[in-house]
This record gives structure tokens, sequence and C-alpha cells, in this order.
């Protein structure tokens, strides 16, 4: 492979190339490190790979390395990406698995209430937790958003360029306003007020959710993510209609948002009591 490909230069290639779309970290240290295996494993560049090579990677994934449905999936999605990237098309003839279609994970309100009273004190902490559940927001998107993304007098906020690329209005409620008000007059007061609304970067965000919900006794394991589900689940419960959801989450297409339908095990006995028939 020496003498074909050098594998680091081609992967900070594919480094540079997804970074511009704007994927997140996580998604591209996920797909370098797949991508990185992948090549060690055929010992080929990219314009050699054949269809029969990721077939039988496939196959090594799954017989040898004993790769779950979920990780098989990912992994012919990452090598997929870089093989169209490379400006090959052998993977279109490959037959990716598809992905399982896990039911998300959420918090009741007494949990998402406990979640928030550990916030007391931390203003920066009160603002994103309460963004997060009250508005929704992917945690890259949250990271990104500026003082001049927000209108506190409207309790809206723009999301520019969230995912796929496109933009949307998130509404927030008074709490999350509230909360936000401190932490900028925190920030304005200790000179730390700039473009960026919070200065954080993804991880750090996951961290302190996942330390909130340890101080606050949660037993699951809480992310930014299960935040906005949680959000969903409960606008679902009190019954705003599916469509302003998918607005409020920027999901593209109204079947993304309908998963939420299936999770809320409460809301379907109570909607069956109240119409099940009477024989």
């Amino acid at each position: 492979m020496a003498d074909t490909l050098a594998p680091e230069t081609v992967l900070h290639d594919l480094r540079v190339r997804m970074e511009g779309e704007e994927k997140s970290p996580w998604t591209v240290k996920q797909y370098l490190s797949l991508v990185r295996e992948f090549l060690v494993h055929v010992n080929k560049a990219p314009s050699e790979v054949t269809a029969l090579d990721v077939q039988r990677y496939r196959e090594y994934l799954v017989l040898e390395r004993r790769y779950a449905k979920a990780s098989v999936y990912l992994a012919l999605r990452a090598i997929g990406y870089f093989l169209r990237a490379n400006g090959s098309h052998v993977s279109d003839a490959v037959e990716v698995p598809r992905r399982s279609q896990r039911l998300p994970s959420f918090l009741n309100e007494e949990e998402t209430h406990r979640l928030l009273a550990t916030t007391d004190g931390d203003p920066r902490a009160a603002a994103i937790l309460r963004l997060l559940c009250y508005g929704g927001f992917r945690v890259g998107e949250l990271c990104k958003l500026e003082l001049s993304d927000v209108d506190l007098e409207s309790s809206l906020i723009r999301v520019r360029r969230g995912k796929g690329d496109k933009d949307r209005v998130v509404v927030i409620d008074e709490s999350a306003v509230e909360a936000l008000r401190g932490w900028l007059e925190k920030a304005r007061a200790e000179g730390q007020e700039g473009p960026s609304l919070f200065g954080v970067v993804p991880r750090t965000v996951e961290r302190m959710v996942k330390d909130h919900a340890r101080s606050a006794g949660l037993q699951k394991h809480v992310t930014p993510h299960t935040l906005r589900h949680t959000l969903a689940t409960t606008l679902l419960r009190h019954g705003l209609d599916i469509r302003f959801i998918q607005k409020q989450l920027g999901h593209a297409s109204v079947a993304t948002t309908e998963l939420y339908t299936h999770v809320d095990t409460e809301a379907l006995q109570a909607a069956y009591r109240a119409a099940k028939p009477k024989y």
C-alpha cells in the first residue's frame, strides 16, 4: 500500500472535506477511524477498491469482528462516503444494511425538573440546559449560537445552517429567556461577552449534562440528545400538532418526528382508554 497510497494524506483530505461540509466532530472522528481500518484491511488505493472488496469487508466485520448491525451500517456509510469523495462509485453496488430504529430515550417531566434544579447558582449551565430542554437544539447548533441570533423580547432564537444546511427559528419559554438574561448579565459583568453566546464545544456540553444528571440522581444515561427527545415527547403528550414539533426540531421529514408517536406509552394508553369501543 505504501507504493499506491499514503493513508494519512488521504485521511487528511477526507477530514478537510468533512469539516468543510460542517460534519459534527463526532462524525468526523468516527468516519476517519472506520476508513483507516478499511484501508489497512484491503491494502489498496481508493481507485483500486472493488465492490467485492467492500462486500468481503462487510462479511469480515460481521463474521470475524462480530460487529452489531448498527456498527456495520456506520462502517459502510463511512466507507461509501470516502469512496464517493475519491470519485469511486463501487459502493453503490453494495447493499448497506438498514439501520435499526431505536426508540429514543427521554426524561419525564419530574426528572427534567430535578435536572434543571441542579443548575441553580450556575448561570451558564442554567441557560444551556434550559435551551436544550425547552428549545430542542442539537448540541452542535447550540454551540454555534451567537448573540445576534437571540431575540429575548420575542422568545425566539435563529439557528443558522442547522442540519441539512437549513435555517430555522426556535421558540423558547420564559424560564429559558430569564436564564439567558442571567447568563448574559454575568458574562457582561465578567468581561466574557462576545459574538459566541456560550463559547463552548459539544464535548463541554455533553459533560455538563452528564454531571448535572448525576447530581439530580438520575439513573438514566442522559445526553444533550436525550433532552431534545424529551422536549419532542412532552410537546406531543401535551397535544401540540406534530407538524409544529417538526419545525421546532428542524426535522427534514415529518416521518422522523412521527417516531415520537411510538414512544409515549402513557399518552397511548390514555388515548386508547378514551377511544376504546364499548362492546
